[in-house]
């Protein structure tokens, strides 16, 4: 599915959930405060099928009425080989935001619907073991004239993401399973010798500015 028809239609769902919210004649407080940590379980799975290691952990804690801020930490070990490439990355990777609630229940159960927003970035680790080098024929098409490598270096780069989420209760447990949709427009990349980053951990392979990415994690409410 395209992503912008993917997005849009995620967004027409979480709109339908705002308004029938705002439709209800039942309100609640909203004041107390919450505070939550937890870990993604999704992409630690993954990595028994794949070379792919990507670990994150999560703290959220309501300040204000609707709002919560949210900061991530989190570190994969990813590769890119492809089309004669082979790129090797690894490093930490940092995000920070807020999310807005959507539901009025959450306030009794700390569980619902929310929007938010993630400012991110990794400092991190790239190896490019095989990169393709390309010149003009006579025929005026790209050839392949053969290969060359780079040394280890560290480079970095920086994302903008958009989040979709639900946080639901596990019976009447402080336990909580989180579902998250991330859609991540990349707005900055310092490179190695002018060459494109193309696997960028926490952002994933970047085969241009906008990746998307799941979350499906547990957490703990410790008030």
């Amino acid at each position: 599915m395209n992503l912008k028809i993917f997005i849009l239609l995620i967004s027409y769902c979480f709109g339908f959930l705002v308004q029938a919210q705002q439709s209800s004649k039942d309100s609640v407080s909203i004041d107390e405060k919450q505070f939550f940590v937890g870990v993604d379980l999704l992409n630690p799975i993954a990595s028994f099928f794949s070379s792919k290691k990507n670990y994150n952990g999560f703290v959220s804690y309501k300040f204000k009425n609707r709002w919560i801020a949210v900061a991530e930490v989190g570190y994969e070990k990813n590769g890119y080989k492809e089309n004669d490439w082979n790129v090797d990355a690894k490093g930490i990777y940092l995000e920070a935001g807020v999310n807005y609630i959507l539901t009025n229940y959450y306030e009794k159960t700390g569980q619902g619907f929310y929007i938010g927003g993630r400012l991110a970035f990794t400092p991190y680790e790239q190896t490019i073991i095989n990169y393709p080098i390309k010149e003009m024929n006579t025929s005026n098409q790209v050839q392949t004239i053969g290969n060359s490598s780079l040394p280890k270096a560290n480079v970095s780069a920086g994302w903008l993401e958009a989040v979709l989420g639900a946080k639901v209760q596990l019976g009447e447990s402080p336990l909580y399973l989180d579902f998250i949709i991330k859609p991540k427009f990349l707005v900055y990349s310092k490179k190695q010798d002018h060459v494109d980053n193309l696997v960028i951990p926490g952002f994933g392979k970047n085969k241009g500015d906008v990746n998307i990415s799941f979350l499906w994690g547990i957490s703990y409410r410790i008030f």
